[in-house]
């Protein structure tokens, strides 16, 4: 119920960084975010926690901020990876680098304020 819960957070945070950033859109209706969160928390829970631990003496250097850095480079391979699935009529379109960036902050503030008013007490 957890994964369902994290994949739906998921979606609607990645929706709302497509309605505030305009280089961050989808093309395939509400079906593309979803998927698109489902492969993003896929590579939350696989790849993420290992590009931590490997990443570490940049993110204490930083004092996190490379965090972001790390977020922007998750969504950019769950970009990809939805391009080499090639699902049918779903697509996620990013202008460039910075507009990764950005999204990740987006994203990583609009997914904290979801799981904050769904946290279990």
């Amino acid at each position: 119920m957890r994964i369902l819960v994290t994949i739906l957070a998921n979606a609607l945070a990645l929706f709302l960084v497509s309605r505030i950033l305009e280089g961050f859109t989808f093309e395939g209706g509400l079906i593309a975010p979803v998927i698109v969160a489902l492969i993003l928390t896929v590579l939350n829970f696989i790849l993420k926690p290992l590009l931590k631990v490997l990443s570490f003496p940049l993110v204490f250097i930083t004092g996190g901020l490379f965090l972001i850095v790390l977020n922007a480079f998750i969504l950019y391979l769950a970009n990809y990876l939805l391009a080499v699935m090639d699902f049918e009529g779903v697509d996620l379109v990013v202008d460039g680098p910075l507009t990764y960036l950005i999204a990740a902050v987006i994203f990583g503030l609009a997914n904290w304020l979801i799981h904050w008013f769904l946290k279990d007490d």
